[in-house]
Formats: structure tokens, C-alpha cells, sequence
């Protein structure tokens, strides 16, 4: 991986951010407004998570529904032609207009209310396209051109998408065998059937595409470089589950093996990789995801890195699991070979967290790619860990999207944890390690990830700013889950004296770190 220097930027969900025209959930159009703020903050980075399609009705940005394209969510009306065609806002009803400025006003995400409006939206700017612009208008031959660009994804996509809405999100293995198992035959009747709902859904796909590559122009213009979130695996009901079915595997379900943590590890339920059967046809499928996320973004964030090297599987011939495959000289080589892949011609952060093999970092190290290093979570025998010392060749955070903030953790940990912080972190020499999360605390806890050997470093928005908002609560189901939003609109964030200070003390102990 190409050098990117010694740089700083922050995680903030996409869906988090809020603006003056958004629908209630963060989109496309309001990233200028935090580029803007970052330019001023000296940041240089935005982490997002993953972007990718996800389930109907389901928050959750892991849980995905193809390996490729973007989540149609994100798409910010205010930048559609259409919308403002079939006249923007003021045509909403009363009830829409309604619903609008209940999710606009909500502290976190009203998924309920989004999904809705958003989706009638886009229903009511696709017929005006068609009416005005299909077939042959300037806007449909952009469209069709940059169709048959995209092969084989978009149009397995769309077509398993139009079959899965009208069979009501049935899971595709319970359609009729033709279609079920891809019948060329039974595909093209299907095709040809469902033609205006697929080319809605390719439109979409095209839409979401065209608005995110004039946002990579802003970040371009703004010195910010985009890191994405690279899920390990697909969701089962996925239009990658059903297309592509030798290499991703429904015989048994992958998961995580028993640790300190679980007694009995975690069974995720999601299929998992016949990573033998991809190298017989020199990995295509992973090879077009890779080459798919890199035109997206500067870097990646690869989830679960552990598994390229192995997986975790159960089964009924072993339902307490087992490893896919079954000796270390094999993960090692596997784990090699699949990064050297994943990272030809691009940048990749691997997500090496939790129970992980040491070999795992030294083969990504001798790689050159960098993994993670949580502060909290860097210790020897209860001593934490100098990150002055960390590596040149990793990545230095406060925390992640599944943790609980800074400023929780801090107050949450037990005296002695706070004072061997404030023992071995050089930034607490004349900090008084209290139990409180001071504003002296708070800016030691900042400094001391900043001037880590780390060349990346990332901040969660919450541990910038010192507030307790959780993004994820793994193994919780909650409507607290993936709905958080930062309070401002972006508009404001240089006006606004909270973020506005927090710009000022940020980009001072930026240029402080040599970043």
C-alpha cells in the first residue's frame, strides 16, 4: 500500500450526518458541509462504514444484499433533476410534508419514516424519467451508457431485486426451481416480465453512483481521502448469494470459534467463502468486488481480516464448529495470497480486532498494511501500551462503531485503568486522572492517539466532541442501533460555537502530532 503519510480524519457513518435537505437520514449531499469542517480541523480522512445495498427494512449497513453498488438511501433528492421536476417539496402531500418534518426533527433515525417518503420519492422521480427522458433523452443514453458498463452485478442485481419485492422479500432459495436455480430460459421470461422494474433499479443504481462520484470530486477538492468499509461476507438472501452460490456457500453457516469472551463462539448464520472453488477461476468474483470498492474510494477498511487467512464454519457433521482449513501452514498461505489480491492497486486497512492468530499481523505487517490499534484495548499483562510506540504501519483510533465512546469508557473504567493511562500516556503528565471525563482528560485522550507512531489515525465524531451517542451495540437488537445523528446540520458546523471550538482544538493538536 502505497504511503499516505502521517495523517488524522474521523468515523462518522454516513447515515449520521444531518443537513437542511435531507429526508431524515444522512445522504450524499450533506458530505460538503463536513469537508468543509474537516478542511478547518486539518482532517484528512473520513472513515465511513459500509455503503453497500442492504436488506428491506434492516438498518444495519452489514446486513447486505450484493457485494456491490451503493445503498439508494443516500441518494440526496435536492440533487435530482426529477425531483425538482415533479416540484421538489412543495408537491409532498400534507401527510408526507408531515412525516418529513417529524423525521427531520428526530434525534436519531426514524427508519419507519424514511423508508417510506424516500421510496415514494424515488417512485415519483423514475416515472418522471421515463416520461420525460426515456428513451432516447440526454439523461437516459448517460444511463444506458453506463448500464452496459457495469456487466454482470447491476443486471443480476436489479433483476434479483424486482423478483425478491414481488415476491414480498421471500428468501430466493423459496422461489420456483426455474428461478431458484437460474434457469437461462426461466431468467429471460423473467427479464422481459419484470422490465421497468429492473431498469428502475439499475436507475437507482446509477443515480446513487452518479451523486457519490460528484461527492469523491468535493472530498478531492477538500484533500480528503474516503475510506470505506469492506464487509468479509455477504448476506445469504443476497443477489451475490443467489448468482454466485459455488462461492458463496449455504451447506453451513459461518461464525467465530469459542474465546474468553463466548464459551461457545458466535454463530453469525451468513454463509461463507469456497475460497478452493474461487481460485479455479482466478477468484473473478472477488477480484470484481475489489476492483468495484477501489473505484469508490482512496482506502478500504477490509472487516474481518482473520477470515481470508480462515474460517469458522458449523454444520450438522460438526455443529460446535470447526476450521475451514484445518492447519496453520494453510491459513498463513491463504491469508497471504488473499491480501495480495485485495490490496493490488489499492489502499486497505485490515480490521484485525479481536481473537486473532499473531501470525495475522506479521504476515499483513511483512504486507505492508496496516491494522488496528484500539487505545483501551492496547495492553501487555494490564499495562498499557505507549502509543508513541505503535507501528509506522498502523492505524490508531479511540475507538469503533461497536464500542461505547471515549468519554463512557473513561468514566466506566475502574481507577487503576485510569491511572495506568495517565502512568504511561506522555499527554497525562499534568493531567489529574480523574474520574470525571474533563475537558483536560478529553484533550489528553485526543493527543495521546494523535501523536501515536501510528502514520493513520482515526476519531470516532462522538470522541471529538466528547459526547456518549452509541452507534452499535453488538448482540442488542434496538432501535438505538444504526440510527444515530450528529445534533447540528452540517451547514453549521463552522458557525456553531461547540463544533466550531472543536475544529480549533483539533487542528491545533493536529499540527501539533506532525500530521
Amino acid at each position: 500500500m502505497a504511503s499516505t503519510g502521517r495523517i488524522s480524519g474521523l468515523l462518522l457513518p454516513l447515515f449520521s450526518l444531518r443537513s437542511r435537505t435531507d429526508f431524515g437520514i444522512g445522504d450524499f449531499g450533506g458530505l460538503d458541509g463536513l469537508f468543509h469542517w474537516m478542511e478547518a480541523a486539518r482532517q484528512r480522512l473520513l472513515m465511513l462504514l459500509p455503503l453497500l445495498p442492504t436488506a428491506p427494512g434492516d438498518p444495519s449497513p452489514y446486513s447486505t444484499r450484493s457485494a456491490f453498488g451503493l445503498n439508494t438511501l443516500f441518494i440526496n433528492l435536492e440533487m435530482l433533476p426529477e425531483f425538482h421536476a415533479t416540484g421538489g417539496e412543495a408537491a409532498l402531500s400534507d401527510e408526507e410534508k408531515r412525516m418529513l418534518a417529524e423525521a427531520r426533527a428526530a434525534t436519531r433515525i426514524r427508519y419507519e419514516l424514511v423508508f417510506r417518503l424516500k421510496g415514494a420519492a424515488f417512485r415519483r422521480c423514475f416515472e418522471q424519467f421515463e416520461r420525460t427522458e426515456w428513451p432516447q433523452g440526454p439523461r437516459a443514453q448517460q444511463f444506458r451508457e453506463w448500464r452496459q458498463q457495469q456487466g454482470e452485478w447491476l443486471e443480476s442485481y436489479a433483476l434479483y431485486t424486482a423478483i425478491s419485492n414481488e415476491r414480498h422479500h421471500a428468501p430466493w432459495w423459496e422461489w420456483p426451481e426455474p428461478l431458484r436455480d437460474r434457469h437461462a430460459q426461466a431468467l429471460g421470461a423473467e427479464t422481459a416480465r419484470l422490465e421497468r422494474e429492473v431498469r428502475y433499479h439499475a436507475w437507482l443504481q446509477w443515480v446513487a453512483e452518479v451523486q457519490w462520484n460528484a461527492v469523491r470530486g468535493l472530498a478531492k477538492a477538500r484533500g480528503v481521502l474516503l475510506c470505506g468499509d469492506e464487509p468479509f461476507i455477504i448476506g445469504q438472501d443476497s443477489s451475490d448469494g443467489w448468482a454466485h452460490r459455488d462461492v458463496l456457500r449455504r451447506d453451513a453457516r459461518l461464525g467465530v470459534p469459542p474465546d474468553a469472551f463466548s464459551a461457545t463462539g458466535q454463530d453469525w448464520g451468513l454463509p461463507y467463502f469456497d475460497f478452493a472453488q474461487m481460485e479455479k477461476d482466478d477468484y473473478r468474483w472477488l477480484k470484481s468486488r475489489a476492483t468495484k470498492a477501489a473505484s469508490y474510494y482512496d482506502l478500504r477498511r477490509v472487516d474481518h481480516a482473520v477470515g481470508y487467512f480462515r474460517q469458522w464454519i458449523r454444520d450438522e457433521k460438526t455443529p460446535t464448529g470447526r476450521f475451514i482449513p484445518d492447519n496453520e501452514a494453510a491459513w498463513k498461505a491463504q491469508g497471504e495470497r488473499h491480501f495480495r489480491l485485495l490490496s493490488k492497486d489499492a489502499g486497505i486497512v485490515a480490521e484485525d480486532l479481536g481473537v486473532i492468530p499473531p501470525f495475522v499481523r506479521t504476515i499483513l505487517k511483512d504486507l505492508g498494511l496496516p491494522g488496528y490499534r484500539v487505545l483501551r484495548w492496547e495492553r501487555d499483562d494490564n499495562v498499557y501500551r505507549d502509543p508513541h510506540a505503535f507501528p509506522a504501519v498502523s492505524l490508531v483510533t479511540t475507538g469503533t462503531h461497536d464500542t461505547e465512546t471515549v468519554a463512557e469508557w473513561w468514566e466506566a473504567a475502574t481507577e487503576a485503568e485510569r491511572l495506568g493511562v495517565a502512568r504511561v500516556y506522555p499527554e497525562f503528565q499534568s493531567v489529574t486522572a480523574t474520574r470525571e471525563f474533563s475537558p483536560d482528560v478529553h484533550r489528553a485522550m485526543l493527543a495521546s492517539a494523535l501523536n501515536a507512531g501510528s502514520d493513520l489515525c482515526v476519531l470516532p465524531w462522538q470522541d471529538v466532541l466528547g459526547t456518549r451517542d452509541r452507534v452499535n451495540l453488538p448482540g442488542s437488537m434496538s432501535d438505538a442501533n444504526w440510527s444515530y445523528r450528529i445534533t447540528q446540520n452540517v451547514e453549521d458546523l463552522l458557525s456553531l460555537e461547540e463544533t466550531r471550538k472543536a475544529a480549533e482544538r483539533l487542528g491545533l493538536l493536529t499540527a501539533s502530532a506532525r500530521r
